[in-house]
This record gives C-alpha cells, structure tokens and sequence, in this order.
C-alpha cells in the first residue's frame, strides 16, 4: 500500500456513509502505459483506476437493501476501487472483494483502510474461481464490457453462489447486456430489474 502513487480522494454519500475512495491520479496515463506494454491484451486495459457510476449505483441499491446484506458473505467480482465491497462491509457483510488485473489489490485494501473496515481481497479469474465456500450474494459492476467473458462470468456466478443466494449486477446497458441476462435465465436465474437513472441494476434469484 505504501508504494502507491499520491492521488486525490473523492467521498461519496452513500445513504449514511460518507464513502472515501482514493483514485490513481492519471486514468489516461495508465491506459497509455498499458497499451504500450501489453498492446494485444484487453484484460490488461486498467479500466479498474476509474469511479464508474455503476458501481456508485450498485452501492446505492446495497444501502437500499441492507437487511439482506447484513451479517452476510458477500463476493464482489470485479470489485477495482471497491466501492461496493466497502459498503456492503460497513452494512455489516463479510465480504470478499475480488479483481483479475494485478494491480487492483493496494487500491482496494487502502480504501478499505481508510474506511475502517475488515475486507478480504483475493485474485480471481472467472474460468477458475478459488474453491470458496457459497456466498449468500454476489455482486458485480460493469462487468460485461467484453462479451467473449459472459459465459465465464456466468459461470462463476452460479459456483460462488449459494442454492438460495442471489446476484445483483450493475451495468451502463452496454450491447452485452442482452446477452448476459439470456444466459443467467438458461442457467437457472430470474431476474428482476431496479434502474437506477442510466444504469440498469439487475438482480438475480435462483428459480
């Protein structure tokens, strides 16, 4: 943690939480470094050094609700900054916040710190999630962004879950979306819809 870059903070109100999350400084410049040197691999693009408004609105349907977080385990996929880990921590969760990049881990441990709260962070690559014992809910935002990785995605939200857990995911209503609804019903998922301003909110209970 102490080998990160000094960066700016942003505090966001979550229902009774003001929330700090700290940023890397230059989103444009890491983007410019990942492209310099790893050219050909999209999954190294840092699209985790960014506050992207569906993890602000997945934190916001967390606090809306709470009862059914507290006191449980919960996994974020994807989790970059860790907005919504944090959150779901301080409702009370046992969470276990999760990233495929490398360099997501300091990010999300600092803001855990600065926070105060208790937050496991564990590498997670969706074709072969970590032998967890079943979460009672996952959570995800803008997760779809590249289509090739739904059937993953899909994947290894029906392992991690527990039999009667449910999922929410956010996402900005990216072209994939479609597609990653149809294939969580053919997995044995209902879906229920909570829009969020632009954002579609999607929570899934198992049939």
């Amino acid at each position: 943690m102490s080998s990160l870059p000094a960066s700016p903070h942003q505090t966001i109100a979550i229902g009774d939480f003001d929330i700090c999350i700290r940023v890397p400084p230059d989103f444009d410049a890491l983007l410019d470094e990942a492209a310099q040197r790893t050219p050909n691999d999209v999954d190294a693009i840092p699209y985790y050094a960014a506050l992207w408004p569906s993890a602000t609105a997945l934190a916001g349907v967390l606090w809306e609700l709470r009862e059914k977080v507290a006191g449980r385990r919960v996994l974020e996929l994807g989790c970059g900054l860790g907005l919504p880990s944090i959150v779901a921590a301080k409702l009370g969760a046992s969470v276990t916040a999760s990233d495929f990049h490398p360099d997501v881990r300091p990010w999300c441990e600092t803001n855990a710190a600065a926070n105060h709260i208790p937050l496991t962070f564990q590498a997670c690559d969706w074709n072969s999630p970590p032998a967890w014992d079943p979460f009672d809910v996952v959570i995800g935002s803008d997760l779809i962004y590249e289509q090739r990785h739904i059937p993953a995605l899909v994947s290894c939200i029906s392992t991690c879950c527990a039999a009667k857990g449910q999922a929410i995911i956010a996402d900005p209503g990216r072209d994939g979306l479609a597609h990653f609804t149809a294939a969580m019903q053919s997995c044995g998922w209902q879906c229920d819809l909570l829009p969020r301003r632009e954002i579609y909110v999607l929570v899934f209970t198992r049939k």
